[in-house]
This record gives structure tokens, sequence and C-alpha cells, in this order.
């Protein structure tokens, strides 16, 4: 059956499913409306919004400092309250703190935090770098309260005010909070200090009664209208397919059945040996921490924005992850149900009539050829995007449910399908925004969709039936605002376009620009079904109105994945993001196309051209841009996204085999020649005649290429998974330890573990530096990041540096160290330094190689440069590798600086030489220990565990592991560490003493792409009490004011 009949499809029959002789009353309309309304009121249904507070000091006679490092960064408001006590027991500490929150002793502090101290006699009280009071210390009993919210800082004493802080439009007067802290150590009094904050946590809201019931109300609503159009069709007598028509009447032959087993077996292999996808670790932290903060936020960055209405993918990867645990095979076997179920789709897709012509179907292996092709397609197209957890490939398969009910719709003529396509869409636009590309199927039947809907006896049954196959969107809704509200959406918004612009449409370029460039978002694998579907859309409409202009109607099942295809791409230019992973989400859309298409093309030319020849301009323009296609896709590189590809052959480079480069037009050249010499003679022994032969042979070509493409990429990491088998890859791990019980990348990493170093001592003691000299001994750091241990403790026994005090950094000179022993260290342990500072730009740290002969002073055999390019307090460690410096026989090293660089950051310090032992990083880190693990490598170390949130409060990370993609750089300025894009991990940088920690994987020594850090914490977590709290407020409101 190719056509629909167009007189049944344009003009239906005047019997109604809801005829007043069919369904007695409204309450197939009343369900739909109740479906319908309810799911527009659901974002606006009032909540139960989470409002904690925190109270500091615990014991207010006994005040002690504590982390409290909020999410948002800025609490929702603040009240503070001390005494005149309190204010001269400041006084009387060393820096005169009395409260802060951030870690007194930096610029920042007093630049982004609120700083009360007394200094020389006088209080005062500094917020975001504004002086909210300054005045003399009273002498006698008084109360000073400061207090604010979103609209300014007020200060008062004893009643009367003393200075207001008034919040510009978009600015806050609210301080940065990572801290509570104080120097004051003893009070006399409970009342002498005492600090109360709210914490912003709007977005953990829990649904009131009210909205209970309406969302009860609307899933009933929406069910309700799908068994009223069951029944509807039921009652109506519209077209069921018969036992005559194709998709009965062909049973399922072995072959078809050896098709089905591959593509099984390459997704079950490829759940195995897939890369990691771009946000695998970023969707897999935000889904993990959702059950903890009772909403699906960003997590990474952002202040943890809400991802309302794309939630409930997360909330079910979320229960997953809680389930089954977090190691990458596990985390992907719902992405290897997708894949299968998608492909059980596509295969009842290509056997619905008309979507492969009957001409093509009455041929020999007719069916055979569309099976092969939509596995080719299917294959080349989902694997490079959809293995992993982000959720294109469940907009696939939704879109892909989507266009079969179109199709089976249109050729039923049933409404129920419509139905489940708008249920299907509506899920697909609430799991992610490239979710809109399931509307397309529907947009694409329009034409034959609406005469459908419009088949009535009246006003009232037309409007029943509109509103019926509309009501089961309200499931969409459902699982988006079920526990999520407007504000949610709004104020998630309102963050993101105050850190960055969200793309336009006509930005769409990026997308493409992105697909051909030499990085791994255009390799080739992700450019092979995606260029190709590109060049097969024009070729499919230059054939259509060919065909068209000859008075010939192709068949609508045919159409409709072409045009749905069409669609998905345009509306793609309405997505705020432009990266080419989000193809992924046309993995159904793409290949139920390609796949009829292909196997159409000897039809499409016989139709287009009536059995005539056509210009030989024809063939030579359409195999030339397969061609061109083809070569195009080869000179994409092998690169995959944050990784460094271990055992692969070839790798970041475009494919090829010995002196033959895929991307030669060539080599294509020859292939498509050699496919229409085939067709040709094929057809010469069968004596088959129609098409001509290079037709027949586009279809063959491109299956070449497919599985060219295939093959490639699954026999790459085939390879590169047996060549690290005995050593560590991801996807060797993944087929030696599917469950993560080594704990992945961790438990092959080597680090040196810093806090168990075994200090060096020197000969004899060098003198001390003398008075005035820039050097100082145990000091000259950055107060803030003290050595790991601290001054005189484990790495840091021995210690000097340049910055002896605060504003010192313009202060120059060397300084050199004693004569220490070089030991032997063995193999599981190295002789190490550390540095923070500037080790560069002027300055300078070296390590100078001894051997002593006789009595005499030792001789400098060899050098080895200390040096790095960040500019950073934070602490390095640098391996002595006297080999390395052509001083294999040295038995002692001294250590010489040199600070000749001024202005901020001009400044080096250093420490002697550590025996540090060399452990996996997984025996360094304890279990329960918060790691900051960078987003981009996350999914490979399931056994760290990620940093809580929860009352909008994060858990301060004790390590970190982050990917910096090289030898040098420093993955600390990742977007996630930086407080102006709301990084989850910035107070790290602010408040905690950090340790860089050596890397590396043995069996890859080269590998220099993360980093491992220590982090100081100064302040004791948790600290504080909190009361939780919940105030009942509108779906559109934010928390209450005052």
């Amino acid at each position: 059956m190719d056509l629909i009949d167009a007189e049944r499809t344009e003009a239906p029959s005047d019997r109604s499913p809801v005829g007043p002789g069919r369904w007695r009353g409204l309450l197939p309309l009343l369900l739909a409306l109740v479906a319908i309304v309810g799911a527009v009121a659901l974002p606006l249904a009032p909540v139960q919004m989470s409002m904690p507070t925190v109270s500091w000091p615990q014991d207010p006679a006994r005040p002690t400092s504590t982390m409290l490092e909020l999410t948002n960064q800025q609490p929702l408001d603040l009240a503070v309250s001390f005494s005149c006590a309190a204010v001269a027991a400041a006084g009387d500490t060393p820096d005169g703190v009395l409260l802060a929150t951030l870690v007194p002793g930096q610029e920042v502090a007093v630049q982004e935090g609120l700083v009360a101290g007394v200094r020389d006699g006088r209080l005062a009280v500094v917020v975001r770098g504004q002086t909210l009071l300054e005045e003399p210390v009273p002498a006698g009993p008084c109360t000073y309260r400061l207090a604010g919210d979103s609209s300014g800082l007020r200060a008062e004493r004893d009643g009367v005010p003393l200075g207001t802080l008034t919040a510009d439009a978009g600015q806050t007067v609210l301080p940065d909070v990572d801290v509570l802290a104080t120097s004051v150590d003893r009070l006399p009094s409970d009342d002498d200090l005492r600090v109360e904050l709210g914490v912003d946590n709007q977005f953990n809201t829990t649904p009131s009664a009210v909205k209970e019931l309406l969302t009860a109300v609307v899933l009933l609503a929406a069910l309700g209208a799908l068994v009223a159009l069951w029944r509807a069709d039921r009652r109506t007598g519209r077209r069921t397919p018969g036992p005559d028509d194709p998709e009965e009447r062909r049973p399922r032959r072995p072959l078809h059945l050896v098709v089905d087993a591959v593509v099984v077996a390459t997704l079950l292999l490829w759940l195995f040996l897939a890369p990691p996808t771009d946000d695998d670790g970023y969707y897999a932290a935000m889904a993990r921490n959702a059950p903890d903060e009772g909403f699906v936020g960003n997590y990474y960055q952002l202040l943890n924005q809400s991802f309302t209405p794309f939630t409930w993918f997360y909330r079910l990867l979320g229960w997953w992850d809680a389930a089954v645990g977090s190691s990458p095979v596990l985390l992907r076997l719902p992405a290897l149900a997708v894949g299968l179920v998608s492909w059980l789709l596509l295969r009842r897709f290509l056997a619905q009539p008309g979507v492969v012509p009957a001409a093509v179907l009455d041929r020999r292996h007719g069916q055979l050829a569309a099976t092969v092709l939509g596995a080719a397609t299917f294959l080349a197209w989902w694997l490079p995007y959809g293995m992993g957890v982000r959720p294109e490939a469940v907009v696939g398969v939704l879109a892909l449910v989507a266009l079969h009910a179109v199709v089976a719709a249109v050729r039923r003529q049933r409404l129920l399908p419509v139905a489940v396509a708008f249920g299907a869409a509506g899920l697909a636009a609430t799991c992610h925004p490239t979710g809109l590309v399931a509307l397309a199927p529907l947009l694409a039947g329009l034409p034959w969709l609406v005469p459908l809907v419009r088949a009535a006896r009246s006003p009232l049954d037309a409007l029943t039936r509109t509103a019926l196959v509309l009501a089961p969107g309200a499931l969409a809704a459902a699982a988006a605002f079920a526990d999520g509200t407007l504000n949610d959406f709004l104020r998630g918004q309102e963050i993101f376009l105050s850190v960055q612009e969200q793309d336009s449409w006509d930005d769409e370029w990026m997308r493409y620009s992105f697909l051909l460039n030499q990085i791994p978002m255009g390799n080739y694998a992700k450019r092979t079904a995606v260029l190709l579907a590109l060049v097969a859309l024009v070729w499919f409409l230059v054939a259509g109105v060919a065909i068209r202009s000859r008075g010939v109607r192709l068949p609508v099942p045919l159409v409709l994945p072409a045009a749905s295809l069409a669609l998905a791409l345009l509306l793609l230019w309405f997505t705020p993001s432009k990266w080419t992973h989000h193809f992924g989400a046309l993995s159904g859309l793409g290949p139920a196309f390609l796949a009829a298409f292909l196997v159409a093309v000897p039809w499409l030319v016989g139709q287009a051209t009536g059995g005539r020849r056509p210009s030989r301009a024809v063939p030579v323009l359409a195999l030339g841009s397969a061609v061109v296609v083809f070569a195009l896709v080869f000179r994409g590189p092998n690169s995959w996204p944050y990784s460094w590809l271990p055992g692969m052959p070839h790798p970041f480079v475009a494919p090829f085999f010995s002196v033959v480069s895929f991307g030669s037009p060539l080599l294509w050249l020859a292939v498509v020649g050699a496919s229409v010499g085939a067709v040709a003679l094929l057809r010469r022994r069968t004596g088959r005649s129609g098409s001509p032969s290079w037709a027949g042979a586009v279809p063959l070509a491109v299956l070449v290429f497919l599985l060219t493409s295939v093959l490639h990429l699954v026999g790459s990491f085939s390879l590169a998974a047996a060549r690290t088998v005995d050593s560590w890859s991801p996807w060797a791990d993944a087929l030696t330890d599917p469950l993560a019980e080594e704990c992945g990348a961790a438990g092959a990493m080597e680090v040196l573990d810093v806090g168990a170093a075994r200090p060096i001592d020197p000969e004899q003691d060098g003198p001390d530096p003398a008075e005035g000299a820039a050097f100082v001994r145990d000091g000259g750091w950055f107060p803030v990041s003290p050595p790991p241990g601290g001054s005189g403790q484990g790495a840091a026994a021995h210690v000097w540096g340049s910055l002896s005090q605060p504003g010192t950094e313009d202060a120059t000179g060397a300084t050199q160290t004693a004569w220490f022993p070089v030991p032997d260290t063995g193999p599981d342990a190295g002789l190490a330094v550390l540095a923070a500072g500037q080790l560069a730009e002027g300055n300078e740290l070296r390590a100078e190689y001894g051997v002593r002969e006789g009595d005499g002073p030792p001789e400098v055999v060899g050098t080895q440069d200390l040096a790095d390019t960040l500019d950073s307090p934070a602490w390095r460690t640098f391996v002595l590798d006297p080999a390395g410096a052509d001083a294999s026989g040295a038995d002692l090293v001294r250590l010489v600086a040199e600070d000749r660089s001024g202005g901020p950051g001009g400044w080096l310090a250093f420490t002697g030489p550590s025996v540090v032992p060399a452990v996996t990083l997984a025996d360094l880190v304890p279990d329960d220990a918060p790691v900051a693990t960078a987003w981009q490598i996350a999914f490979s170390f399931p056994c760290l565990r990620q940093p809580v949130v929860r009352h909008g409060i994060t858990e301060p990370s004790e390590y970190g592991v982050v990917w910096r993609g090289g030898p040098v750089g420093n993955g600390l300025e990742d977007n996630t560490w930086q407080d102006l894009r709301g990084g989850l991990f910035a107070p790290v940088r602010r408040t905690s003493s950090v340790t860089e920690l050596p890397a590396s994987f043995p069996s890859q020594p080269g590998v220099a792409d993360i980093q491992v850090f220590r982090f100081g914490v100064p302040y004791p977590v948790g600290a504080y009490d909190l009361a939780p709290a919940r105030v009942q407020q509108p779906g559109w409101a934010g928390p209450p004011s005052g």
C-alpha cells in the first residue's frame, strides 16, 4: 500500500467518535479540559518552600569558628548582634576580628564578605568593600545590631541608627558567606555575640495538599482522556490493519533475526567500550545529589540553579544510581535499554505499510535491505551519541514514538495514536531542551491530522476531539511540575542570564562549525550520520519535487519521516545551546528517514524520471555529493571528549589504514565506482531492468560507508581495550571490573601522599636569613594557604618564603639552603619539594645537586629548575630527579630561590626535600571524604564521594580531582571553581589551603591531564545550629520577605 486514500484522509467519515449517539454527556470534554487546565495550573499551585535558618555560635560563651559554605553565596537575610564586651574582647586579639564571613586576612574577605573588627581602638564593619559603620569603641556597655535583606543592610547601637547600605538595581549588599569566623575564644555572657542568617533554599519545595490533589486529578484526567479516545476509536469503526497488510503477511525471516542479533550484540559490546559522553559526569552528579537537596539543581555551577522543568529524567537517573551504584557500566544500563527499544521501534516503523514502497518490498530481499540499512543507519547515529547518561537518547526514542504514532494515526484514521504522540512529545520536551524535536512529527503530520481531528458533526464535537488529543500532554506537566514551580524556572533563568547569555536561533551555525572542526565534537563518528542525513534530505526534496511535477503523490508514510527530520533540525535552532551532542536527540528520526530513503532511492529515481534516462548531470551530482560527504566525514579526528584515549590506535587524527586515508575522495570515488559496477553486473546476470544502475549503487555505497564508520568505531575501541587489559583504560576497566569494585581510575592512579611525607634534615643547619632579607624562615607564604600540616611539621619541617607579611610582594632577594642528603627512596616513594607563589616571571627556584669529595665543599654537578606557569598561593609538589638533571651520582641537594618580581603575587615560598610515599588515589582518599571531582572525568571515578548540597549549604571539599587536558595549566581555573560563575567549588580558593599532589598512571607515565589536590579546611565543619522550616508560597512566588 503506497498511498493513503486521499479522499479518506482529506474528507473523513461523518461518523464522530464523540458524537451524541456514541458518548453520553460532556464527560470526555470535561476530562480533557480538566487535564489541560490542571496542567497549566500545576506550576502555579502552592508549595511548601524550604526556609532554613542558621544560628551561631553554638556556645555563646566560647564561640568557635565554623565552615558555612552557602551554595547561593549570599544569605536571604542576616541578623547580627554583639555587645561592647565582645568588641573589647576582639580588640584584645592579634587581628581584632570579631566576625568575618570569609576567611579573614585576605583582601577578598573585605571586598566580598563582611568583616567586623577592631583596630587601634576603633570598631569598623565593612561589607562588600563598603563601610557600614566606624567609630571609637564605646567605654560602657552597649549592643550593636546589624540587619539586612535583599533591599539593604542597616546598623544601630542601642536602637540608634549608625549606617545604612542600600542595594542598587541588580546588586546586593549582603555578604558572601563561606565561614563564620571570630578571633574571640571567650565571652562573658550568652548575649555578647549572635548571628542568624536565612539560607536561600527556595528551589527545595514539597507540594502542598492542594497541589498533590491537583496532580492526582491531572494524571487521572489525562489517563481518562486516553481511555476515552481508545473507546471512541473502537466504536467509530475506523480502519485497522488486516491480514493482507504488508506488516501482517510478511513473516520474520532468519536473516532478519541475524540483523537483529548483530544490532543487539553491538549495543551490548558498546555498553562496555563506549567512551564517556561530554557530560556524563556532570549529569550523573546532578542526579546523585537531587535526593539530598530535594530538587534537581545544576550542582556544579550557576549557584545550583533549578533545572525545572527538565527534571523527571534526572530524578529517575538519581533513583537508579542510588539503587545500583555509580559504576559507569551500571549507570549506562538505562541507555542500553533505550537503545534496544529504539531499534525495536525502528524495525516496526520500517515494516509499516507505505514507509518502504510496496514496489521495493515486492522485490527479492527488499524487506531485508530495509532492515540492513536500518541497522546501519541506526548504529551509525546512535553509537556516537547514545551510550551514556545524557538525555538526548531518551528524547530520540520519544520522538520516534511520536513519529510511529503519527504514521499509525494517518494510516488507520484513529485519534488515540495522535494523543500518544502528544504525550510522547510532551515528555521529551520536559526531558531536555532538545525535546522540542519530538514535536516535529506532529507538525509534519498536521495536513493529515487536522482533517482527522476536525471530522465532527458539530463545533462542540470538534472541540472535544482537539481537547482529547492534547490532554495526554498533561502527563508531561505532571512530570515536570509535580514538585516544581514557575518560580523555580524563572529564578533559574535569572541566575543563568546573570552569568551568561543563552545562544539564540541565529547562532545555530555554531553547531555545524563545531561539527566540522578538528575537535571531539567534530569527530568522524559524530559527523557520519548527520552529514549523510543533510545531503539525503536535499536529494529527497529534489526527487519529491520531480515526482510531484509528474502528478504522482509520494506515500505519506515515506514523506512523514523526511518532513519530521527536516523540521527537527529547524527546531534545534530554538534550543539555548549549540553543542553537537544535541544531534543525539535525532537518533530516532534520523535513522527512520535515512533507512526509508536509502532503500527507496531506486524507486524514487524511477518515479522521478518516469522510466526515462535522466540527464548525466543527475548521477554525477548525486554520486559526487556522496563522495564529498564520505570524505568530509573521515576528515574528522578520532578524538573523544576529556580523554587521552589510552590504547587507541592513532588517536586524535583522522582515521587511516597504512598509507590509505579514509578521508581521501579518491578512495570513496573508487568505492562508488565499484558499487555502480557491482549493481550493473548483478542486473545483467539476473536480467533485471528498471532504474539505472547508479541509483541502485547509492544505497550500496552508503552501506559500505556506514559500515566503515561503525566498524572503525567499535573496532578501534575494542583494540584499545585489548591493549590496556593489563594496565588501565575506561574501556578495559568496564570489561574487567564492570561493578567498579577497584574504584575505576582511582584504583589505577598513583599519587604522592604529602600528608605522610618524611622530611630530610640538612647536613647542618644553614644560617637564618638576615634582618630585613626578602626570605624568612618558617614563614613567607599567603596566610590563608599555609603549607600542609603547618610550619615545622611533615613536608613543611623546613620552609622559607618571601611574603614576610601582607603587602611585601615588592621585596626582592635570594636565599640558598644548606645541603640535604639524597636518600634512596626506592620504587614506592619519591623525593619531593613543595613550592607556592610565583615560580616564573622573574622568580626562580632550582635544585642544585652536589657531590662531596673529601673534606672540601660539595661540587655542584647538575641543576633542576622547579617551575610552572602558575601564579597561585597553592602549594605544588615537585619531584626531584637527579638522573634527569644529569646528576645521577649526586648524594646531596640544596635549593636556591630568587625573588625578582613585584606587584600582586610577587613572592614565592618553598620547603625542604621530603621522602613522599606513593599510593593509589583510592587508598589516599578516605571513604567518607568529600572530593571535588571535575565533571569532565567524574564518570571514571565512581568511588569518590561528591560533596553533598543540602539545605542550601555545600559540604566543604577535602580533596580535588580535576581535569586540565594537558601537561600545563591549572584545573582550578575551570568554571566550577569560579565565584563569578556561581561555581560549587569556588569557596575552596578563598577558604582552604591547597596542595597539589603529583599524580600519574604508572602504565602511562606521559599522561598529565588530571591533577589531584588536597585541601586544608581552616575551621570545623558544622559548628552551627540549623533550623529547617517551610512556608507555603504560591508557585509563582519566591521566598517571602521580612
